[in-house]
Order: structure tokens, then sequence, then C-alpha cells
């Protein structure tokens, strides 16, 4: 009797250590959002006082804050560098558009054995060789700007869902839609580990009211524009919100990795207030007021509270992070980006010196300032958290948002003529000449002159 006792016992321990252990390694879900055209200044976590951002303020106090994320300058490039873990000058063919060929974090999830969702804005099943959310390893999607969906994102929104395009009315409005979409998925899939991407419909143009906006009165013009800009800020925010909520209530917060950012910066058309003085949203220019993101990462019991890290991130680093997180399996590829997990953690990681940034304009304008190559329209440059290079020799101080002040050489000092000495070798590390870019008929000379410069190309 005594002994059965004992080995009753036993069996209790041995069973309570096993289901311990079993909890533990519980593979942690993944949520990434990225809002649309909105830079790091329009949030309260990163200074600003004009933004009403509460939930994303907590999710910042909660969690990791990184002082020095940086997206492209405009969507594609973004998009097709968050998914992929490339720089654009592997794999950016054309704006609208990314290479079915390409590997993504999607696919990635996927094959480690997790539910995959989509969910919002798409825009990459242009030609030559787009792609279609199945494509990229998701298991299903809600989407606007995809094949058989029109114009509207916002009231009576135009969204695919699986294959079947859903009727909307005036009444609906389509950040709801996408944010019910992924509550929804999250019930369904609470069991099992779940991978899910929320690329937003917020804050693009066209501005307009939300659900919450009140009467803006005799507001006309960029100020109408820029009050329904703050509430749709706010309502993105709210979106937020409700997916963090929803992993409470499921019990599912501990073990699920909330990470936030945006794809570029804010709309050209708008100014606003930051401290004591009005900023230009700089969208699509190739300067740190169209590429500083804001990044914050939460997941309570594994990233302490107020962590903060003033260490470099690009985009190609979100799918090797999402890897380091999950355990899944990296792309047999060359990729570009490198974990920044074990900083969100508090740790020391492996932090950049450098990132690398290749972009071909849609918006001609911005390609004046340093384009060269294809259409003389490319821009690359190599940065750290002081310093930018762009690749025709220009440097600029980090500090200087709108790139007014060049530094000539020595302008600087030591430290700069090190930094600049640094980013020329980060430079030199790429390739020249982009690999993918739908080149055209105006473009080869340009291709041929960079070749010739490209000391490393095969």
């Amino acid at each position: 009797m005594r002994f059965a006792t004992t080995f009753l016992l036993l069996l209790i321990v041995v069973n309570h250590f096993q289901s311990g252990a079993a909890e533990e390694k519980k593979a942690k879900n993944v949520i990434l959002i990225m809002a649309d055209d909105s830079a790091a200044d329009n949030y309260g976590s990163y200074g600003s006082n004009f933004f009403q951002t509460p939930h994303l303020d907590k999710l910042a106090a909660q969690g990791a804050r990184f002082t020095h994320c940086y997206s492209g300058p405009v969507c594609t490039t973004s998009r097709v560098k968050i998914m992929t873990g490339r720089c654009g000058i592997r794999n950016y063919s054309m704006f609208g558009s990314l290479d079915k060929n390409e590997v993504t974090f999607g696919s990635m999830m996927k094959n480690a054995g997790y539910a995959t969702a989509i969910a919002g804005k798409w825009q990459l099943h242009g030609p030559p060789n787009g792609s279609l959310a199945p494509d990229c390893g998701f298991d299903t999607y809600c989407l606007w700007n995809y094949p058989g969906t029109e114009r509207a994102r916002f009231w009576n929104a135009s969204i695919m869902q699986d294959g079947e395009l859903l009727e909307t009315t005036e009444e609906d409005y389509g950040p709801d839609i996408f944010t019910d979409y992924i509550i929804d998925f999250i019930e369904e899939k609470k069991d099992e580990p779940f991978f899910v991407y929320y690329p937003m419909v917020l804050t693009h143009s066209p501005f307009v009211a939300t659900p919450d906006s009140e009467s803006i009165g005799e507001l006309k013009g960029k100020e109408k524009s820029l009050r329904y800009f703050q509430d749709m800020t706010a309502y993105a925010d709210k979106c937020v919100g409700r997916i963090v909520d929803a992993l409470e209530e499921r019990e599912l917060s501990e073990n699920t990795v909330v990470i936030y950012t945006t794809d570029n910066g804010t709309d050209r058309s708008l100014s606003y207030p930051f401290g004591d003085e009005t900023r230009d949203g700089m969208k699509a220019w190739a300067i740190d007021a169209g590429t500083h993101a804001p990044l914050l990462v939460s997941c309570p019991g594994t990233i302490p509270e107020g962590t903060q890290s003033d260490d470099l991130v690009d985009f190609s680093d979100f799918l090797p992070t999402i890897a380091d997180i999950t355990g899944a399996e990296m792309p047999d590829v060359k990729l570009d980006g490198r974990s920044f997990w074990p900083q969100c953690q508090g740790k020391e990681g492996d932090p950049r010196k450098w990132i690398y940034q290749y972009y071909y304009p849609k918006f001609t304008e911005a390609g004046k300032p340093h384009g060269e190559g294809i259409n003389s329209n490319e821009i690359a440059w190599a940065q750290n958290q002081n310093f930018k290079l762009y690749r025709d020799g220009t440097m600029y101080a980090v500090s200087d948002r709108g790139e007014k002040s060049p530094i000539v050489k020595n302008g600087a000092g030591e430290r700069g003529e090190t930094a600049r000495a640094m980013l020329q070798k980060a430079i030199d590390s790429m390739p020249v000449w982009a690999a993918k870019l739908a080149y055209g008929d105006t473009g080869e000379k340009g291709k041929k002159d960079l070749k010739k410069k490209d000391k490393s190309h095969k």
C-alpha cells in the first residue's frame, strides 16, 4: 500500500513537470501589424502630443520600443522587403508587384506547421510576375487591392475574402472587417500555433471620417484632411487594441508576440505638429522623414516591460526575427536580415553596424537628388544611427530629417570620416544593379554603366 501511494505521488510529480515543460515549449504565435503611411513621429511613444495612440503607447510601455527602425520610402519597397527578408536590389521588380518566385515569411511559417492568415492591403499582384496570397503561404485571406476588388478601402469597402468578393454597404467600414476577420481567425486557431500578417489600409489617403469621427464643422482642405488623418491614426490604434484584447480574453497574450510597425513616412500632402515645430509628411522621399518607422514588440512574461533598444533595425530583419521567435526554418536563399528578438528580451543580440537600402521610386521627383543608374532613378544608401551615405557620395547626419545640409569631407571630424569609410564599405559589399528590376526600353544604358562599376557582380 505504501509502495502504491509512493508510486502514485511520483507519477503526479512527473506529470506536473512534464506538463510544465510542454507549456514552456509551446510554440509562440506571431501577429505582425503594419500601418500604411504613418511615420514614427505620429505616435505618443515617439514623442507626439498631437496624435492619440493609447493602445500602442501601452504596448510600448509593456514591451519593447526600437528607436532606429527603418522601412523603405514607399509601400512596395517595404512590403517586398519585410515579407522576404531580402534587400530590394535583389528582388524589387516594379511598383505593386512581388515576384512569385520569392519565398515569404508566410510560406516559411506554413512550412513550420503554423496556421497562416493575412488581412488588409495586398497590392502585390502586378506584372511581370506578381503574387497572390496563396502563393505567399497564406491559408486564408481577407484583402483589399486584390484581383477582383475596386478602389474603395474604407466605407463600402471592396474586399476579396478567400476567393469571394464580400457584399458590403455604405455602413460597412473596411478596417472593422479586417480586424473582425483576424479576431475570428484567432478564435478559430487558438489551440494551435498561428501567424497573422495585418498590413492595414489605415492611415492611407483618402482622408475620410472613421466610425468614431465627430463633426468637423467648417474645416476644409488641408485642415480637414489633417483632422481625419488624426482620427484615422486613432482608429488604427483602436484596431490594435481590439486584437490585443482578443488575445487577453482567450488567455493567449503570454504566448503571442505582437509586432507593430509602418511601411513608410506620412503622406506628403499633410503637415502636422510635433513638439514646437510643424513637420511635413515625406512619404516616397529617400530621407529620414520618409523611412523612420515605429517598431513596438510585446509579449508579456517574455519581453520585459519598458525595454528600449537603440539598435538599428532594417525591414529585412523581420523574417529572421519571426524565425527566431518560432523556431521556423528560414528560406534557403540569400537573406539580408538578422534577428532582433534578443534585443526585444533585453539581451545584447547581434546588433547591426549599418543598414543598406535600395529604392527605385515611382515618384520620380524623389529620384532627382541622388538618382543614378537605370533611368537615372535608382537610389542606394547605407546608414547607421548617426550618419547616412548615398551611393553617389553625398553624406548627411541622420538628425538632419529633411537632409538639407550635406556633410563635406572632414565636416563632421574624425567620427564622421570613420562612419563614411564604414558606410562606403557597406555600399561596396552590395550589388550595384538590381537583379529583377523591370528596366524598360530606356534603361539598358544605365544598366550597362552600372554593371561596369560593379566589381563583385557575376
